[in-house]
């Protein structure tokens, strides 16, 4: 099969994602309403909480790996049904659920507001949003009628409205400069992007038949987990990933069994202003994987003058190589069977 084949693509992408995808950088933008429906009356919070799962819970970890070196104010993710006990009056918790009807998110939100804590929603609709209107809660409302994975220009633009109001962060001027980051990733892997010229399209083509396994720092968990999950739910195959520095500790004792048990490519993430000293590590450590007779790792990364434009453009190309290797394995990317019945079985818990 040909990934430069364009009919093949679209008889195998019946919902046209790849069209959607293309247009990510133009999709940055929070809702047209947002500055009449999110307004946040709120001092610099104490901490920050942003709540949610799946494809709505990734946007809480890219903005708090951005936070990490940008923002004093301690910033984390929640993807239990159970908030934290530092949950109060001085926390600002942002409840993010794209269909608004996440369970999961809806009892953190109710628990959150028992808890007295200031609150925003980010939602394109369902219980979550008539939760916001009932309670006078800030909400940025986005569209709705896409897979909550493929929403996440919007979802992250929307939160970093609501971030920018309480001012931890220039969201705007942030924005601008991740979008053209994004533009700059989509124009080398989109689909009249040829084999040759396309990593996206030439990682697919090198993982078609092997367990991806991704390595990249703790930092940069949220492009990893992104990449993971993009794996599972577009190509329909199992993948993960090893964190440094703790891999060195624990996982990478199973490498040489791993090699024996399954065909696992390895596929490496490199950092945000790499020093001399981790790449010299990572150096060692594909040493290590060659001598365990892995295959030559992969290598892909993000572009763009600020950390947060790298780890969403970073995000695309990854978004893109699960795009493809979907293709290469003729499944409809956006077709789900196993995440659907589950969520039934847990709705009836």
């Amino acid at each position: 099969m040909s990934l430069d084949d364009h009919y093949i693509v679209r008889k195998v992408d019946e919902s046209d994602m790849l069209g959607v995808m293309e247009k990510s950088s133009e999709r940055l933008t929070p809702p047209a309403d947002i500055e009449s429906t999110c307004q946040i009356h709120f001092g610099t919070p104490m901490n920050v909480v942003l709540a949610g799962v799946g494809g709505s819970g990734i946007v809480g970890e890219i903005l708090t790996d951005y936070c990490r070196d940008a923002v004093q104010v301690p910033t984390a993710v929640c993807r239990s049904v159970k908030i934290p006990k530092s949950v109060g009056k001085n926390t600002l918790f942002v409840a993010i659920s794209y269909s608004g009807e996440t369970i999961e998110t809806l009892h953190m939100f109710e628990q959150a507001r028992q808890a007295g804590a200031k609150l925003a929603v980010v939602t394109s609709g369902g219980k979550l949003f008539h939760a916001a209107q009932e309670h006078r809660i800030p909400y940025a409302k986005i569209p709705a009628g896409m897979l909550p994975r493929v929403a996440l220009p919007e979802l992250v633009a929307a939160l970093m409205y609501a971030l920018g109001e309480v001012g931890l962060l220039d969201s705007h001027n942030l924005l601008e400069s991740a979008s053209s980051s994004i533009s700059d990733i989509i124009n080398k892997v989109k689909a009249t992007t040829p084999l040759t010229q396309n990593p996206a399209k030439q990682m697919a083509m090198a993982l078609l038949g092997h367990l991806p396994l991704l390595v990249g720092r703790e930092e940069d968990l949220s492009v990893l987990r992104r990449f993971k999950n993009e794996l599972n739910e577009n190509s329909k195959v199992p993948a993960f990933f090893y964190t440094l520095p703790e891999a060195y500790h624990d996982d990478i004792e199973g490498l040489q069994e791993l090699s024996q048990l399954t065909r696992p490519q390895p596929i490496f993430l490199r950092p945000h202003g790499e020093t001399v000293e981790e790449q010299r590590v990572n150096e060692k450590l594909v040493d290590l994987f060659s001598q365990h007779e892995y295959p030559q790792p992969l290598f892909f990364g993000g572009v763009g003058r600020d950390r947060l434009a790298w780890l969403l453009s970073a995000i695309t190309l990854g978004d893109f190589a699960s795009f493809y290797l979907a293709i290469l394995r003729g499944v409809d990317p956006s077709k789900l069977s196993l995440i659907p019945s589950f969520r039934a079985i847990r709705g009836q818990v």
